[in-house]
C-alpha cells in the first residue's frame, strides 16, 4: 500500500473480500467452516469477473471453490433496474418487519 509501482487488479481486492470474509487465511477461524460457499449467488452484470476470474484466482491460491456460481437478472421497480445509487432499493428490514422471517 502507499507504493505508486505496484497496483493490484481491482477485482482481485474485490473478490478476496469473500474469503477473508470468513477467516482466510486463518483456516482455523470459526467462520472458515461456511468455505466453500455452496452457492456464489451474483448479478448478471459481473459473471465474467466471479465465474472466470474468481475460480482462477482460488484454483491459482490452491484454495477450494464455490460449489456453484448463479448468475441472477436484474430486478425491476417501476420499469427501472433497483440500484443502490438510484436509491429505487426496498429495505430488507422493511419487508422482514411487514412479512415477517418466517420460511413458510
Amino acid at each position: 500500500p502507499g507504493d505508486e509501482k505496484h497496483v493490484m487488479y481491482v477485482w482481485v481486492d474485490a473478490l478476496t473480500n469473500y474469503i477473508t470474509g470468513v477467516g482466510y487465511p486463518d483456516e482455523k477461524a470459526d467462520n472458515w467452516r461456511f468455505w466453500p460457499a455452496d452457492a456464489h449467488i451474483i448479478g448478471k452484470d459481473i459473471v465474467r469477473f466471479h465465474a472466470v476470474y474468481w475460480p482462477a484466482f482460488l484454483m491459482s491460491a490452491g484454495i477450494p471453490l464455490p460449489k456453484r456460481v448463479f448468475g441472477h437478472g436484474f430486478l425491476f421497480n417501476r420499469g427501472e433496474k433497483m440500484s443502490k445509487s438510484v436509491g429505487n432499493v426496498i429495505d430488507p428490514f422493511t419487508m422482514v418487519d411487514h412479512y415477517g422471517r418466517s420460511e413458510e
